[in-house]
């Protein structure tokens, strides 16, 4: 990584610390009033979205333990830092997603068969201040969110609360106006299969990248025949691509060349590609020289 990258993505992590922080005060303030305003109109549906909030809280604070992380330096025993601790970071958020869910789902489901009364208008205005918080608060991280494992974790949960807001604002309107309280469990079934739906994406994602997978935009096949292409390059083998931490791809890669060829020039050539096509800029090629004995330079 040049330094201008260095400091490019110590500038990134800077403004998400920022971003997050104030998010999370948000969230914070916010899910205190749910809980009480739950307890008081004894709704599940809106003590559901406080307990979604509660895991928003521990992502966004899990995501800005993993920054102060990622800030530091390498060391001996960690020579590529700890940005994959915001992978870890990202990981532990999906699966809170998930218990949150299972929880939801399983509250709501008994109490279709026996709902309690609901008092609506108390947890209609707080779902409506909830639902603007959390649009502020994804304006917020969206615009920085998409390269980055743990906003897009901060903001998909932010996002789920949004929908969560809407979810809660229609049961109590339906409650208000029609006395029909299992609007507010069917509301809650709702948004725990909803969350369940959208964190099984971001969970594949940081297994994967746990995994050292394959990034799903690099197409290894089209990397290889970009490869060949370059002049004097007659084989590729021991090709790996992984993902060290959001933003940042590495590739490694033994390319044989003509026994004639620059070897420097050659492999100016494949970083240049690897670089301006595939946005890979962290690379390690080995390169082989070919001998011409079995007409390998032909």
């Amino acid at each position: 990584m040049t330094l201008g990258q260095n400091h490019s993505l110590v500038n990134t992590r800077i403004d998400q610390r920022k971003r997050m922080t104030l998010v999370l005060a948000i969230t914070l303030s916010l899910m205190v009033l749910e809980i009480v305003v739950a307890l008081f109109s004894k709704s599940l549906a809106l003590l559901a979205d406080a307990g979604h909030m509660l895991t928003d809280i521990g992502a966004l604070t899990l995501g800005l333990i993993a920054i102060w992380f990622a800030g530091k330096p390498p060391t001996a025993g960690k020579t590529y830092g700890y940005y994959r601790s915001e992978i870890l970071a990202g990981s532990i958020n999906a699966f809170l997603l998930v218990a949150v869910s299972i929880f939801i789902i399983s509250s709501a489901w008994q109490r279709l068969s026996d709902p309690p009364v609901i008092a609506p208008m108390p947890v209609l205005l707080v779902a409506i201040l909830a639902l603007i918080v959390n649009l502020v608060c994804l304006r917020l991280l969206s615009s920085k969110g998409e390269a980055n494992i743990n906003l897009k974790a901060a903001s998909l949960e932010m996002f789920s609360d949004a929908l969560a807001s809407i979810g809660v604002i229609f049961s109590s309107l339906i409650i208000f106006f029609f006395r029909w309280y299992q609007a507010d469990a069917l509301v809650s079934l709702f948004i725990g299969f909803f969350i369940l739906g959208r964190t099984w994406n971001l969970l594949s994602e940081c297994t994967n990248i746990l995994m050292e997978g394959t990034p799903p935009h690099v197409d290894l096949e089209s990397l290889r025949s970009s490869v060949l292409k370059v002049p004097n390059v007659i084989g590729i083998h021991d090709m790996h691509v992984w993902t060290i931490t959001s933003g940042l791809d590495a590739m490694s890669a033994h390319i044989l060349v003509n026994k004639e060829a620059n070897q420097d020039k050659v492999l100016d050539m494949v970083t240049e590609v690897l670089y301006d096509r595939f946005n890979l800029n962290h690379t390690t090629i080995q390169i082989e020289q070919a001998s011409c004995e079995k007409d390998a330079c032909s």
